[in-house]
Order: C-alpha cells, then sequence, then structure tokens
C-alpha cells in the first residue's frame, strides 16, 4: 500500500513539472544571454509586460523595459509583447517600444499565440516566452509547446488575484518537487 501511494505522488509530481515548471528560471529577462539563443536557432522572443519587463498597470515602457528589447533585437531576434492586457494597453506599451503585440491572448490559452506564430511562419520551437507566472505564462507555453523562460517578478505590487495565483504557484512548486525546482535555476545560455 505505502509503495502504491509514493508511486501516486511521483505521478503527480511529473505530471505538474510537465505542465507548470519553465525549461529555465532566472531574476529578471536582463541576465538571459539573447545572443546564445539566437545562435540555437530561435526566433521570436514572446514577452510578458506586468511584472516581467513592465512595472504592473505601466502603459510605457522604462529604461529597464527599452535595454531588455534592445538586446533582444540586437541579437537578431523579433520581440513581440504577449498579454492579456486590452488591446490599448498592449499597443500602447508595444508602441512605446516599437514592437509588435498580442493583446487578449488569454493565456493560459494558446490560439492567439499559435495564429500569431504560424502568421510569421515560425515553428513553435523557434519561439521562446518569457513571463513571470506560472498559470499563465508557463502553462500556455507548455501547452503550445513552446520552451518558456520564468522571471522573479520585477514588483511586490500585484493585483489581489495574481496574488492568489501565486499561493496556488507556491503549492505547485512543492508538488512538482522543490529540487526539481531548484535545478532550473541559473543564465540561459546553454541549449533550453
Amino acid at each position: 500500500m505505502k509503495q502504491h501511494k509514493i508511486k501516486k505522488s511521483r505521478g503527480l509530481s511529473e505530471w505538474i513539472r510537465v505542465r507548470f515548471f519553465p525549461d529555465r528560471i532566472v531574476s529578471t529577462p536582463a541576465v538571459i544571454d539573447f545572443e546564445a539563443l539566437a545562435t540555437q536557432g530561435f526566433r521570436i522572443v514572446l514577452v510578458d509586460i506586468d511584472n516581467t519587463i513592465a512595472l504592473h498597470g505601466s502603459t510605457t515602457a522604462d529604461t529597464f523595459a527599452k535595454k531588455v528589447i534592445e538586446r533582444i533585437k540586437s541579437a537578431g531576434l523579433c520581440p513581440v509583447i504577449v498579454s492579456n492586457a486590452g488591446i490599448e494597453r498592449a499597443r500602447s506599451y508595444a508602441d512605446s517600444l516599437g514592437i509588435s503585440f498580442i493583446a487578449h491572448a488569454r493565456k493560459p490559452g494558446i490560439d492567439s499565440i499559435c495564429r500569431d506564430l504560424a502568421q510569421r511562419g515560425c515553428p513553435r520551437e523557434n519561439a521562446l516566452v518569457i513571463g513571470d507566472q506560472l498559470l499563465t505564462d508557463v502553462w500556455s507555453a507548455r501547452r503550445a509547446g513552446i520552451p518558456v523562460v520564468l522571471t522573479a517578478k520585477r514588483s511586490p505590487k500585484e493585483l489581489f488575484t495574481v496574488r492568489i495565483k501565486r499561493l496556488l504557484e507556491s503549492i505547485l512548486i512543492k508538488l512538482g518537487g522543490r529540487s526539481h525546482w531548484d535545478d532550473l535555476k541559473g543564465e540561459c545560455h546553454d541549449r533550453m
């Protein structure tokens, strides 16, 4: 009986890791080696707004976001904002960076992301998602078959609904295995 429970637990842990654990965890998108990713065949970087490159609720990019996007462009990659925000806010933010965007992405839904990649002629394995949430950014990337990097949130200021999601994330991390989680932390210069 006890052995059966252990197998079941491992099955649940693996199920969680496959769906909710990223390929890599970094402290900030500023430490990602975009040149190395470009040499690996990545072409498009799908970037979340809130608490990934922007402070929550921002409608225009600050210096930090501009530097991250410039590093993506300098590596020969195409940055695209992907947000659950409405079209006006996503457009305003993307316009301040001079890049395209996907609004109302409905993450963890994948339809708008997959449609955008198809229109660009970019296979999913040549795209990369960067975001700060397991239940939106990572889960949508996993569902779409796109590699994903999780960043620490930029600011502690978040909506109440996001704070609830953070509690669920901590449960998923515990159930998925803290040691597996910790193994994902580090720079993004080796093969994704």
